[in-house]
């Protein structure tokens, strides 16, 4: 691990948020850990690059382009916002890094 590299419980959360955003809440369930401790998690993860916000927005959804955005669930707008978040592309590279090592 290097210094600008997530410790492996931030690393889970971004394999977890690879391919499909997530809610605070689905992760909590896919990681078996509470709420309080993923949020702590995701604001270092958010604030070093590695995650984003996808929630829609005013004038559309924050994915934009994302090839899941037919499936979003937020991208119709019939739902109320939901904290939905997605990696970044440095969090892609770090997941690319990754797996070329293992």
């Amino acid at each position: 691990m290097t210094a600008s590299s997530p410790p492996p419980r931030l690393a889970a959360i971004l394999s977890t948020l690879q391919g499909q955003p997530r809610t605070l809440p689905e992760l909590s369930v896919a990681l078996g850990s509470s709420l309080s401790a993923i949020e702590g998690m995701l604001r270092m993860l958010f604030s070093s690059g590695y995650i984003q916000d996808a929630s829609p927005q005013a004038d559309g959804c924050a994915c934009n382009g994302c090839s899941l955005k037919s499936l979003c669930r937020n991208a119709d707008g019939e739902l109320p916002p939901v904290n939905l978040l997605r990696l970044t592309p440095r969090g892609e590279a770090y997941l690319t890094r990754q797996t070329r090592t293992s």
